[in-house]
């Protein structure tokens, strides 16, 4: 049977000294869990055990395999660029990920002489078929040993309906993970793409248009719920990693029934125009299990929201955050410093919001906190369209004075009209002001 490497590619292009919590990749399950009715397959999860690129060569060396799969993102193209120029064994490449898209141009240029294959969407289903090299569409972008296959709503290839999409969710079985309320985790995804259209995020409808948006039948997310259930008993609560869960009234309605037949805590990601008009709920979400719900903030600026798309105003995130927090939800909010043209005013009205919600929940049953991060543009994004410039994204040592975040204190440069000093300053100062530990069980 031949052999197939899946590999979660590295961040870092150096050792970390200490060890962070990374969720498992999920994508490359679902890959794994498809390919494996044909292949022997492998997950090498770089990022999580700590491998750079000089491992990940000795790693292709030592299993010889037909075919090398291995995503890429925009702040690790130069890392993902090394491992493919520098394996000398022969194999075949197939490169995936979010960012192909804009990348590709770039990935096939790649000096080596072994076959690279990318695909632009989702690989469950055509991966198999290029490690055979029997994919009958034809590609993108043909040339001698280089292939673009694109994956989207018109390719034969493409997972229309994601209830038959498996994971075999052994692949992570020893990835429990104690989240900041020290409870042992899972991860479930329960939708594909996004309704919104922000305009530093790679998931953005208008650059995703080709792709239609599919969620889960609650019968399916059920299923996977009865299977963590019944083969990790000791899960005491469970995340749900996309943004579509509570997307609106009916599918808040939906999450409730489904949770109330488990004895999990959970906690999701949502958007606050997603909750708005829905507060008659907070209740029964909060009795279903619902402990926390991470909501992309980004900035306390009216003006920076609606200049990257970011749908709701700040009187909308006041008033649904605290509602929540009333309910005896707790919230996570998401902000950046440094987006594109904010100024040293705007930027401490997001600190100032950040602040405001804190406090408020100091007197409430649910608890705020922050998460900040440095803004970067990510390739075929509108601001990285915008910003029009060759970026270099490189680690930011000044932010590790964070504990457990090195994996997101990257730069591309700064794009605001305030220094790199506050940039840096508020980003550390919003984390006191909601910090989280998290930390991972290995089994």
């Amino acid at each position: 049977m031949k052999k197939v490497l899946l590999i979660n590619s590295p961040i870092f292009d150096r050792k970390v000294s200490d060890k962070e919590d990374y969720l498992p990749p999920y994508g490359l399950g679902y890959i794994a869990t498809e390919l494996q009715k044909r292949y022997d397959v492998k997950i090498i999860d770089a990022v999580y055990n700590n491998y750079v690129v000089e491992d990940i060569l000795r790693i292709i060396a030592e299993e010889q395999p037909a075919a090398v799969g291995i995503n890429v993102f925009s702040v690790n193209l130069e890392i993902v660029k090394s491992i493919i120029e520098k394996c000398s064994t022969n194999t075949k490449f197939i490169v995936g990920g979010k960012s192909t898209r804009f990348l590709y141009n770039d990935i096939i240029k790649f000096n080596t002489a072994n076959e690279i294959n990318v695909t632009i969407g989702e690989g469950e289903y055509i991966t198999g078929d290029i490690v055979e090299g029997t994919v009958y569409e034809k590609p993108l972008v043909a040339a001698e040993k280089r292939n673009v296959y694109l994956v989207n709503n018109n390719s034969k290839y493409f997972p229309h309906n994601l209830d038959l999409v498996k994971l075999n969710r052994e692949f992570f079985k020893d990835r429990a993970i104690l989240n900041p309320y020290n409870e042992l985790e899972e991860s479930i995804v329960t939708s594909r793409e996004c309704l919104y259209n922000c305009a530093f995020c790679g998931g953005a409808r208008s650059v995703n248009t080709d792709v239609r948006v599919r969620v889960r039948s609650k019968e399916n997310i059920i299923e996977e719920l009865e299977y963590i259930y019944n083969h990790n008993p000791n899960t005491q609560s469970i995340r749900v990693l996309d943004d579509l869960f509570l997307k609106n009234r009916d599918s808040i309605v939906d999450a409730i029934d489904i949770f109330k037949k488990f004895p999990f805590n959970w906690r999701a990601m949502a958007h606050v125009l997603s909750l708005k008009g829905n507060e008659d709920l907070f209740n029964s979400l909060q009795q279903s299990g619902c402990k926390e719900l991470e909501i992309g903030i980004e900035s306390g600026s009216d003006r920076i929201r609606k200049e990257i798309h970011k749908a709701g105003s700040v009187d909308d995130i006041k008033q649904v955050v605290k509602k929540l927090l009333e309910a005896g939800i707790n919230v996570k909010g998401y902000v950046m410093y440094g987006l594109l043209n904010e100024t040293e005013e705007e930027a401490y009205m997001t600190y100032n919001l950040v602040n405001e919600l804190v406090s408020y929940s100091i007197n409430t049953p649910g608890k705020f906190r922050a998460s900040a991060f440095q803004f970067r543009p990510y390739h075929g994004t509108e601001l990285y369209n915008k910003i029009n410039q060759q970026l270099e994204y490189k680690h930011n040592n000044n932010l590790d004075v964070l504990s457990g975040r090195n994996q997101f204190n990257f730069t591309a440069g700064n794009f605001s009209l305030y220094s790199d000093e506050l940039i840096e300053e508020l980003v550390i100062k919003t984390n006191e002001l909601g910090s989280e530990e998290i930390h991972v069980k290995k089994n």
